[in-house]
């Protein structure tokens, strides 16, 4: 009995045994197994990577980001698509559209960018800051003509501007006081960090070549020319605060908020500048001017506008202490 007993302990000793082998022999293979779909794993990352690489654009870099998520490239792939999205919009070919869409949908701005279209659309002859008659251009592209009436019985003068694609002023035509109009030609300079910048203006057969000082975040500070100079200065925010142009002698300071110009001062005179905000175009658009003189009078300038389905004003009627100015009707070409 006690002989059948050790016997059926031995063979349960062997099958523990036999268990025990065979469960390590399981566990080594399932390591091998988990081993080798990790360096398959790798591998395909390694492919994917590399292809990414080779693409190096913002599709194949957010394709390989989606993908592998948890990859040991992940940090470099988020870097290397950031600069990629510089890239794409940094360049000589972008327009003013694809910036302003860009500005205007992303709430954290790649500093770069935002850098690139702060630069342009400080120049003075930008469509968002070029100003004739008191009634910008609002971004608008290609050419612009224009004709204004006056109350007075004046005889009517009719102007055009056109555009680039950069929303920059390329030529402008513009009817003196003796009907004779004044055509001015505009150039610009243009690097991949700054961007654009004004280079030369030819008017009336004499040029003048202007040349552009940058601040140590890469915005634009001074620009200047002969008898020309404007001096730019940021906020805390890098917004744009305040200009302060000199032509000619005459000085003239631009105050901003938010993009828009809120105060005058220029030769002695304080002009400030009320808006209104358009729920249907999502602008706002200059409705008045007051205007208070050194002797503490103030005389108040109103605009009412009508819009076209961009926003673009193309059509205001333009009153001085209610009594009617003038009107300004606007076609564009695009």
């Amino acid at each position: 009995m006690k002989k059948n007993f050790a016997k059926v302990i031995s063979m349960m000793r062997c099958r523990m045994a036999w268990v025990t082998i065979a469960a390590t022999l399981s566990l080594m293979a399932l390591a091998q197994q988990t081993d080798d779909d990790l360096q398959e794993q790798r591998q395909m990352e390694r492919v994917a990577y590399q292809q990414a690489r080779r693409l190096n654009s913002v599709e194949g870099w957010e394709i390989f980001i989606n993908n592998y998520p948890e990859s040991f490239y992940i940090e470099q792939a988020r870097k290397l698509r950031d600069d990629a999205i510089v890239r794409s919009y940094c360049n000589a070919g972008i327009t003013l559209e694809r910036l302003v869409t860009y500005i205007d949908e992303n709430t954290a701005h790649e500093p770069r960018i935002k850098t690139f279209y702060a630069n342009l659309v400080n120049n003075p002859t930008h469509s968002y800051r070029f100003e004739h008659m008191d009634v910008g251009f609002n971004g608008c592209v290609g050419r612009v003509d224009e004709r204004i009436t006056f109350a007075d019985g004046r005889p009517a003068r009719d102007n055009y501007f056109v555009f680039n694609d950069k929303g920059l002023l390329v030529k402008s035509s513009i009817m003196g006081t003796r009907a004779t109009p004044v055509v001015t030609t505009y150039s610009y300079d243009y690097d991949n960090l700054h961007g654009y910048r004004l280079k030369q203006v030819k008017r009336n057969g004499k040029k003048v070549d202007y040349e552009a000082f940058y601040n140590a975040n890469d915005k634009l500070e001074i620009l200047s020319g002969e008898k020309s100079k404007w001096v730019y200065t940021y906020n805390d925010n890098g917004a744009i605060a305040k200009v302060v142009s000199t032509q000619n002698d005459v000085r003239r300071t631009l105050v901003y908020n938010d993009g828009y110009i809120i105060r005058e001062e220029v030769a002695g005179k304080v002009l400030r500048c009320l808006y209104d905000y358009d729920s249907a175009t999502f602008k706002k658009y200059l409705i008045g001017i007051n205007e208070m003189g050194t002797d503490g009078a103030v005389s108040e300038r109103k605009l009412d506008y009508e819009i076209d389905t961009k926003g673009r004003i193309t059509r205001v009627v333009i009153t001085q202490n209610a009594v009617p100015v003038m009107t300004i009707t606007r076609t564009y070409g695009n």
